[in-house]
């Protein structure tokens, strides 16, 4: 018999069959076929760790691309290790009939028998068997995903790698090599702990990552994950881990609802640019982002109707941030302010440092009676009662923690004087973080009315005769000053 040219297909994935053979056994076998086949390989085809299921929704490469081949008439047989390795599904399993009808392609394989596809007897049994195939592969989804779903209601660690912030030991359990002992990361959790007081402060997600000397879609994705509240999710719900968590829930889920916002996530390259981005509004409600475009000023705020804002409002950005910058230099020189900060520091400092004795107390008294519980000298109900007391208490303290580390952030902001003298040096994400600690909002007003000639203003006087440059400037920049303080009004935080 003279050699055939053939296609060498192999797949693995995570059900039974594809953890005992694995791509090496499928290639020694079919190479084994090859020979007593007399087959020649012309192409090899593989599909790593894809399933071949009805769940499955990954596309398969390689499947695909061999079948357009086969079409093409670039070989004639196709060899796989069982059925199952091709197809589990009954409508892919049609496609192999077409080929073997229309192209004359043979298949042959290790473990399954091979049927004349050409007949009608053959697509029979051929079909047959495809229908056990996706049953048998439903069935191994089912009981996978029942063992998953009991392993998270049990509070269980689902495999793997542990999410960022959280660290465990490795040890052999049933022959794997696993992590157990969960603990929080020393040097990672509290820079998740970090990132959720300052976003929740208004800081952006740019700005933390570029202190903390990490991309920006890393810290989001630590940020945004349930882990750091204790939970995992499971098909939309969410139950227990195995570890303490690193931030408290409510705050998870306002960092969860910031980061979700739909303006916010298409305007984070423009928060990390702008010293305004995100704390101007226009008085329709919307906020008002800033244009790539420019005008005959510079950039602008505006108030866009593909933002779902009105589309009337507009202010040039360079002279309104050297606006607010002024404000803020001026409200934090105030003398009633600076000895409202100091009184309030004062209390704060306190009431901090007792609130970290307490939470380092608790910290300490949950490790001594989960020694008590190892150790068999006290029962399992009175752990239970005495740990469920000593965690709320924990909670509370840390979550009055968060709150007064709050407030001293507010009450240690240096005075207009001292901003002064390094603002221009500084860059935009650095502006924004002192700012938003500052100003809740900035809202913008219509173009106001000027009483000597009953008209809008204008946006720059004209100039008169004779009037030198210097002369007009100054008098350009009082006009802008007075309709700016008509037309911005500022939400003070502070």
């Amino acid at each position: 018999m003279a050699p055939r040219r053939a296609a060498k297909y192999r797949r693995i994935s995570d059900d039974r069959e594809g953890r005992e053979l694995g791509i090496t056994r499928q290639d020694e076998d079919l190479d084994a076929l090859a020979e007593r086949e007399n087959l020649v390989y012309v192409a090899d085809y593989v599909d790593n760790d894809i399933s071949a299921s009805t769940r499955s929704k990954k596309r398969r490469d390689d499947y695909e691309a061999m079948l357009a081949a086969a079409r093409a008439g670039e070989f004639e047989v196709i060899a796989a290790y069982t059925t199952g390795r091709l197809t589990r599904r009954p409508r892919e399993h049609e496609d192999l009939i077409d080929l073997a009808v229309g192209h004359g392609i043979e298949f042959k394989y290790i473990r399954s028998p091979s049927f004349d596809l050409t007949t009608a007897q053959g697509r029979r049994i051929a079909r047959t068997l495809a229908a056990q195939d996706a049953g048998e592969a439903e069935e191994i989804a089912e009981r996978v995903e029942r063992d998953v779903r009991r392993r998270a209601e049990a509070g269980e660690f689902h495999g793997g790698t542990p999410p960022f912030g959280i660290d465990g030991d490795r040890e052999i359990v049933k022959g794997k090599l696993r992590y157990v002992r969960f603990r929080h990361h020393t040097t990672d959790a509290p820079r998740v702990r970090d990132a959720v007081r300052r976003l929740l402060a208004g800081e952006t997600a740019y700005g933390i990552a570029k202190e903390f000397g990490m991309q920006r879609r890393t810290l989001l994705r630590a940020l945004v994950n349930p882990a750091i509240a204790g939970l995992r999710e499971y098909n939309g719900e969410l139950f227990p881990t195995p570890w303490e968590p690193i931030v408290d829930r409510d705050d998870w889920e306002r960092v969860c609802e910031i980061l979700a916002v739909p303006s916010r996530r298409k305007s984070e390259t423009n928060q990390r640019k702008y010293m305004l981005s995100g704390l101007v509004y226009h008085e329709c409600g919307h906020r008002m982002t800033s244009t790539s475009a420019t005008s005959s000023d510079g950039k602008t705020y505006e108030c866009t109707k593909v933002s779902g804002g009105c589309g009337r409002g507009r202010i040039v950005m360079h002279p309104l941030e050297s606006y607010i910058a002024e404000q803020v230099f001026v409200r934090l020189d105030s003398p009633a302010l600076r000895a409202a900060m100091a009184r309030d520091r004062e209390g704060v400092d306190d009431t901090e440092r007792e609130l970290r004795k307490a939470v380092q107390d608790d910290e300490d008294s949950l490790t001594r009676l989960g020694d008590e519980r190892d150790d068999n000298l006290i029962s399992e109900a009175e752990y239970r009662r005495r740990r469920a007391r000593l965690t709320d208490r924990l909670e509370a303290n840390r979550a009055a923690l968060d709150k007064a580390t709050r407030k001293r952030a507010h009450t240690r902001l240096p005075s207009g004087t001292e901003l002064r003298k390094v603002w221009a040096g500084r860059d935009d994400v650095w502006k924004r973080t002192i700012l938003a600690s500052v100003i809740e909002r900035i809202e913008i007003g219509p173009q106001p009315i000027n009483p000597e000639t009953g008209r809008l203003f204008t946006s720059a006087p004209p100039r008169r005769r004779g009037e030198d440059e210097d002369a007009w400037r100054q008098r350009f920049e009082l006009h802008r000053a007075k309709v700016f303080s008509e037309r911005v009004t500022v939400t003070w935080l502070v």
